[in-house]
């Protein structure tokens, strides 16, 4: 049936008129057994209360009425239309009420229309368990007609105060098919006669039935009784094209589900929200569905108008169905509150829904009303526990406490001795929202070192992986802190110059002798702070400097540290030039040569983030990095100098490490107490020759002969998982319509790879000896999170490239594949190829055998669907089969040679 235009007339303002007694319900019943020719004219329509005046209708209906009316409502704030139907009951016309009186807790103008009827001797009954009576519906009994939706009979629900810019975002829907009617005259019915659910409020003599009892058409879903979830998501489940939703109320878990799992096998999804719910504490869960949806890739939009967006409509476009009401995406209106639904495939009413829902996406009628969803991030973490700057803190049985707050629901725990908190001890704790203002989070911290400071922050994040860090806080355990374990003995070939040995003859300028009995020899070489400039580059004839010899071999690595403070612990004091005779970087060239303007600056500060120095402290070339190494062009006697950088230097000992300090220093950056043994090298012994080299092995396979090993893991047979963890999942976006899943069940991360794990996946394939092959898995994580996006991955008698074996069963070794591209990597998105390099190329894996082989995937962290295995050692050996993110490649299934 076509769509009818929508009379929109203006109405009078709202009279009251006096009250007439009602006629009996026999009189009703005889009324109703008179009246039975249909209309003439179809009435099947829909009214947009954007932009029409919806009440208007209505209220003509109740004009018009002559046998009866029933209504039920949650809320009823505009006297017209309490007014009108008392006017039709002191016409003569029976009247039913069904309402809740619970409503008027919050709706407080619902106690007027509540004793309107009452006064007037309409009969009420009323919702007394269960869920709310949250049934919007009139139904005129003469004219065969009901009209319901998800409107209250509020005074702006119906008519918009500015078309398309304040208004309550609805639709009425009005009609007299028989179907529909006479499914609401039982439902009524029911109601009015039930004594499990409703009692009476008012003016009820008889409860007895006062129509025929008709079937319920199957279009409807009335709950309670029926689930309005379940039938929904049967059918979004079963869409095959496209899915739009707009929905006032989101806080049913199962909804969000089902629309993240059409956008992950690739249905279009478009969803319309409301502004006001998305951040209403009485309603929180609202918050943590919406983030989800938006983190899953859900294309999301808010109202942006000024009224309301209390719109409930599905349109499920491959299945051309129109689905509205009074349900919400709520567990009360799933199933517990009284509601009215209409799951209808009338294409007319489904092109009317799409051109609404369409106009309000693009904003097409040229204003503002809705907006593209933005997730917010999450309140600061409020610290309770351990108190900052507490101090005899025991060692163990500590956690770390914290209120949340009601938008945060994952957790990063940064822990450590580093006062900037920058190590992250715990990664996305599903700790949860706090539910009240009293609920708390917390993490067991492990057993703690005595007499030691520790600092702690906790970033929040909401399920969109927003976040928001807590300051930074600090305690101190009881007892002595440990000793710092001794600094390793220098080896023979380690040079260890101390200044105090430096002759005068050697020292030039403002460089002089300084007693100092924390010093080597109890004596060091300063340059008094004069307030001169900083001297950079190095000069190649400097007026202040000292020299001491040395001597070192050829072409070996040395790693430069010096034993220096600053005076009064200045920046400006803290740096120096170091060069040297016949130095040499690792090519060969020379570097760092006395004479040049290059030079080995060092520098106290460790880089630009350190906030400050203290004492003696050992230094490198590097500057918050490590320096580059010193090489020497011949074997012998070379000399070192310092020179100038900054004023106010103080040195101690210069070490050139072959070995010992060659990736550390000799002791700490600041408040250094380690000095070392003198060594000029003289009595060093030369270094080994180098071994002579092995013979050259036979050539490597051909790895163009090796065809790329690509495995579906919706063929692994049954008897290939053991154990519980891993079960198939049905996905039609993956290879061969499902995949691997070990559901997410807030387990710990296991690190390393278990010897003998309890659930596992095993597959076989071939491969050949000696070729390396790399490892590609196509994978998702559930809910796209960072803690289900990873596993661990292994093989009978997989080797490295020195034919050691590698990331074998029955080991701790495995190929750890984590979707996340490396520690700065985005949020993931659907899925993805990743190899067993994090953030950098994985390692080849290459077989001792060729012939039959085995592949063992088992659990790192729970969360993860892996459909893809690959393995190549030549098109995808250095690049990955698809994208990282929303990847569509399928290939086609070979097992190998």
């Amino acid at each position: 049936m076509g769509l009818r235009t929508t009379f929109t007339a203006q109405v009078d303002a709202p009279t009251r008129k006096p009250f007439r007694q009602a006629v009996t319900a026999l009189a009703f019943a005889i009324a109703m057994s008179a009246f039975s020719a249909p209309r003439a004219d179809a009435l099947d329509e829909l009214c947009d209360m954007a932009k029409d005046n919806c009440r208007t209708r209505l209220l003509a209906l109740i004009d018009a009425e002559k046998v009866g009316i029933d209504v039920a409502f949650w809320v009823m704030e505009d006297s017209r239309y309490y007014t009108r139907i008392i006017a039709r009951k002191n016409a003569g016309v029976p009247v039913r009420v069904i309402m809740d009186a619970r409503s008027s807790a919050t709706y407080p103008l619902n106690q007027q229309a509540f004793d309107a009827f009452q006064n007037a001797g309409i009969p009420m009954m009323k919702k007394t368990s269960g869920g709310i009576m949250h049934m919007k519906m009139m139904l005129f009994a003469g004219q065969n007609t009901v009209e319901f939706g998800a409107a209250n009979f509020s005074e702006f629900e119906m008519v918009p105060a500015t078309p398309y810019v304040n208004y309550i975002s609805n639709s009425a829907y009005y009609t007299d098919d028989p179907s529909i009617v006479n499914s609401f005259k039982t439902k009524f019915d029911d109601l009015w006669v039930s004594t499990s659910a409703y009692s009476v409020y008012a003016n009820v003599t008889a409860r007895t039935r006062t129509y025929p009892t008709f079937p319920i058409s199957p279009d409807l879903n009335i709950p309670p009784g029926q689930s309005f979830a379940t039938r929904l998501i049967k059918l979004e489940n079963a869409e095959t094209q496209k899915i739009d939703v707009a929905m006032y109320r989101i806080t049913q878990q199962s909804h969000g589900d089902a629309l993240i799992a059409a956008v992950r096998r690739g249905i279009p999804v478009r969803y319309i929200g409301e502004t006001r719910e998305y951040r209403l504490l009485s309603r929180l869960w609202v918050s943590w569905n919406m983030d989800r949806m938006y983190a899953a890739g859900v294309p999301m939009r808010v109202r942006a108008h000024e009224g309301l967006n209390h719109q409930k409509l599905v349109l499920l476009y491959g299945q051309g169905m129109s689905v509205f009401g009074s349900s919400n995406f709520t567990s009360p209106s799933d199933n517990s509150q009284q509601e009215n639904n209409y799951f209808s495939k009338k294409s007319w009413m489904f092109l009317w829904f799409q051109d609404q829902f369409d106009r309000q996406w693009n904003n097409s009628s040229g204003n503002a009303e809705t907006a593209p969803f933005v997730p917010l991030p999450p309140d600061k973490p409020v610290y309770k526990g351990i108190a900052d700057a507490a101090t005899g803190v025991a060692t163990t049985g500590q956690k770390l406490v914290w209120y949340g707050g009601p938008w945060a629901h994952i957790y990063d725990i940064y822990f450590g001795t580093d006062p900037a908190a920058t190590t992250r001890l715990a990664a996305d704790q599903a700790l949860g929202p706090s539910l009240t203002t009293t609920q708390n989070q917390s993490f067991t911290l492990p057993t703690l070192q005595p007499g030691t400071t520790y600092y702690w922050r906790i970033v929040s994040k909401t399920a969109a992986l927003m976040e928001k860090s807590g300051p930074v806080s600090r305690f101190t355990t009881t007892g002595s802190e440990p000793p710092p374990p001794p600094p390793p003995t220098p080896s023979a070939a380690t040079i260890v110059l101390s200044m105090s040995k430096t002759q005068p003859a050697d020292i030039h300028g403002n460089w002089s002798m300084l007693t100092d009995a924390s010093a080597s020899g109890s004596a060091a070489l300063r340059n008094p702070d004069a307030g001169q400039a900083k001297i950079a580059p190095a000069l190649a004839a400097p007026t202040h400097y000292f020299e001491r010899t040395f001597t070192a071999s050829r072409g070996v690595a040395y790693r430069l540290w010096v034993r220096m403070k600053a005076q009064n612990n200045g920046f400006g004091n803290d740096s120096v030039h170091v060069q040297f005779t016949g130095s040499v970087d690792s090519l060969g060239s020379p570097a760092f040569v006395a004479g040049t303007t290059s030079s080995a600056e060092v520098l106290l500060q460790n880089g630009s983030s350190d906030p400050s120095i203290s004492g003696w402290g050992w230094a490198d070339p590097g500057w918050g990095a490590p320096g580059d190494n010193i090489y020497f062009d011949a074997d012998g006697l070379h000399t070192v100098r310092v020179q100038q950088r900054e004023d106010g230097a103080i040195i101690d000992q210069i070490v050139l490490s072959p070995d010992t300090y060659l990736s550390s220093p000799p002791g700490p950056r600041d408040n250094d107490t380690t000095t070392l043994p003198e060594n000029d090298g003289s009595a060093s012994p030369p270094p080994p020759p180098p071994p002579p080299p092995p013979p050259p092995p036979p050539p490597p396979p051909d790895p163009s002969t090796n065809p790329t090993i690509v495995l579906w893991t919706s063929q692994a047979p049954p008897s290939a998982i053991v154990g519980t963890a891993w079960q198939m999942l049905t996905d039609q976006s993956a290879a061969g319509g499902s995949g691997l899943w070990n559901p997410d069940g807030a387990k710990p991360k296991v690190a390393p790879a278990l010897t003998s794990p309890v659930s596992y996946v095993e597959m076989g394939f071939n491969a050949t000896a000696g070729v390396a092959y790399h490892l590609w898995v196509r994978l998702r994580a559930q809910n796209n999170g960072f803690s289900n996006d990873s596993m661990h991955v292994q093989f009978d008698d997989s080797v490295d490239s020195s034919g050691n074996p590698a990331m074998r069963f029955g080991s701790t070794s495995s190929a750890e594949v984590i979707l996340q591209a490396g520690p700065s990597g985005t949020a993931n998105q659907s899925w993805g190829w990743a190899d067993n390099g994090w953030g950098v190329r994985g390692l080849d894996v290459y077989f001792a055998t060729t012939g039959p082989h085995t592949l063992r995937i088992q659990q790192r962290e729970d969360g993860p669907i892996v459909d893809q295995i690959v393995l190549s050692p030549n098109t995808y050996f250095t690049t990955p089969p698809g994208q990282r993110q929303n990847d569509t490649t399928i290939l086609t299934p070979v097992p190998g040679s």
